[in-house]
């Protein structure tokens, strides 16, 4: 019986029968990866305090064969993040992050990058210093960027121009899934205005690490524009509404739609 062994983050975990539950882990090395864990509400030594939303685990496993479930032989907690339990903000952040990562990932693609974010994403929460606004939109376009979905942000998506060298401000099109210069910009329909500071931003190499981006002085309002560009983009590629969305609000983060002042045309 073959047994493979990663580290992984567990995302979600719900009852099956009456000792049974399913897991669905972010491993760093099979990708998302979602099982049965046999006996897991009774064991007391398999999987104690390891199949909780957002431990970091070292987890062993039976890989499954097409859609099948993996078998889970057990878990070894490595970190238990304990700022979620304690705030619910960051709770409520958590939940988005690790719902967005069981959305956008489909199961077995290589998750070495996505792992590292979400670890990263988890260690800037359960640090003392306040969160700040960048954390959504930059964990989301850093996300995107994993997966293939982000835009190209350095050139306009029909003249190429370089949106560095025009300078000023761009728009997003929603129907060309790019970014236009100020020349192009009657062609892309319903569009999101991004200011300079923003456009500047996202053309960041690869965006850097997440710390790196939140250490990297931005205004209000490019951050806004930065949440709105994102929630549009992950619109058009989630598969289902996000339930932890409700509860970002209900936390008192403000969504996009309830943030005032963003340009569309």
């Amino acid at each position: 019986m073959v047994e493979a062994r990663t580290p992984a983050i567990v995302l979600r975990t719900r009852t099956h029968g009456e000792s049974d539950k399913i897991v669905t882990f972010m491993t760093r090395d099979w990708g998302k990866v979602t099982g049965i864990a046999k006996g897991a509400k009774r064991s007391h030594r398999r999987f104690v305090n390891a199949l909780e939303p957002f431990a970091h685990v070292h987890v062993r496993f039976r890989p499954s064969q097409a859609n099948e479930l993996a078998f889970i032989f057990g878990c070894d907690l490595i970190q238990s993040f304990q700022a979620p339990s304690r705030d619910l903000q960051r709770f409520a952040l958590a939940s988005y992050t690790a719902e967005l990562v069981d959305a956008m990932v489909i199961g077995g693609e290589s998750g070495q990058e996505i792992y590292s974010l979400l670890f990263e994403s988890l260690s800037v929460l359960e640090e003392d210093s306040l969160w700040t606004p960048l954390f959504l939109p930059a964990f989301e376009f850093l996300l995107l960027s994993h997966v293939g979905y982000a835009p190209n942000c350095t050139a306009c998506h029909y003249c190429g121009v370089s949106l560095l060298e025009r300078g000023g401000a761009a728009t997003f099109s929603v129907s060309a899934g790019g970014l236009l210069c100020s020349h192009c910009r009657e062609r892309g329909g319903a569009t999101l205005v991004l200011s300079a500071e923003t456009v500047q931003f996202l053309c960041r190499p690869q965006f850097g690490g997440l710390k790196a981006l939140l250490a990297t002085p931005v205004s209000p309002r490019a951050c806004a524009e930065m949440r709105a560009l994102a929630a549009r983009l992950l619109n058009q590629h989630l598969p289902r509404p996000l339930k932890s969305l409700a509860f970002l609000s209900q936390a008192g983060i403000p969504l996009v739609s309830s943030i005032d002042g963003l340009q569309e045309e």
